[in-house]
């Protein structure tokens, strides 16, 4: 079964929280930096799945956040993914 993932939605109230939390704060945060960084990484690697129900918003995030991506040094994001294998362990 494959899920139309256009059509899911989230609450307004979760919307409205999220709202009060920026990427720049998951990005500055020890506890969310990893998490972010491979969230980051996954929108990337798997964007072309979901052209046929992009908007321009949707690829306007995306290019920002391409941008961000290239802006992590390698260091930082070698470092990131090794705890993130670390932590799996």
């Amino acid at each position: 079964m494959t899920t139309d993932i256009s059509r899911l939605t989230i609450s307004d109230e979760a919307l409205k929280l999220a709202e009060t939390i920026t990427l720049a704060d998951l990005l500055e945060s020890p506890v969310t930096m990893a998490d972010t960084v491979s969230m980051i990484s996954n929108i990337l690697r798997h964007g072309a799945q979901y052209n046929e129900i992009k908007e321009n918003t949707d690829v306007l995030i995306e290019l920002n956040i391409f941008r961000i991506n290239q802006l992590i040094d390698s260091d930082t994001r070698t470092a990131i993914f090794h705890h993130l294998r670390d932590r799996r362990s």
